[in-house]
């Protein structure tokens, strides 16, 4: 995919001009910068979010996902109905719940969980789902160490035989997610 931005502003701010990202099909790809250079708007144009700016998209996403840095959930629903939004597979669900450590709360009320937990279901939904890219905004705040490296692995199981876009502020996730490519930003 190759993002040729001639000009991109949010609000009154130009975040992009004359810029082009090429990012290779089957890479990971890390965007790192400072809070506001527009590291998250970059997501949403290169994902097929973000449509107002000048430029183009050449050979974009067909089937994009993206995990966004809000987790997006329904607070009032359960673990297991938030995933059965997305998928009609419960033994896979389930499957994906276990290996994040989230066993047992399938029947939790979202909104009882802690930080960490729901983005853990957060993580789980948009494990469930078919892509062909896939995009992460800050994927692992909130989770501690040994939720990271368990979440980073199960991404990159999901990533093969695709394209992955990730967003961090932690110069040790561009090795947790094997980046070939990293843009950094401001």
């Amino acid at each position: 995919m190759k993002a040729i931005i001639d000009e991109k502003h949010f609000g009154t701010k130009r975040l992009f001009e004359n810029a082009v990202f090429d990012i290779p099909v089957f890479s990971h790809t890390a965007i790192l910068g400072p809070s506001g250079c527009g590291k998250t708007t970059l997501m949403r144009i290169l994902s097929g979010l973000d449509k107002d700016f000048a430029g183009r998209i050449e050979n974009g996403p067909r089937l994009p996902v993206v995990l966004f840095q809000e987790d997006r959930l329904q607070e009032r629903l359960s673990v297991i109905s938030n995933l059965m939004a997305v998928t009609e597979d419960r033994e896979r669900a389930c499957s994906i719940l276990s290996s994040l450590s989230l066993s047992g709360e399938e029947r939790t009320t979202v909104r009882e969980l802690s930080g960490g937990m729901k983005r853990r279901v957060a993580m789980a939904r948009v494990l469930l789902l078919d892509s062909d890219y896939l995009f992460l905004d800050e994927p692992f705040r909130a989770l501690d160490a040994e939720s990271r490296i368990t979440a980073a692995r199960l991404f990159l199981q999901y990533a093969e035989g695709r394209t992955l876009v990730f967003i961090t502020h932690d110069e040790d996730d561009i090795e947790l997610l094997k980046a070939d490519t990293v843009f950094r930003l401001g």
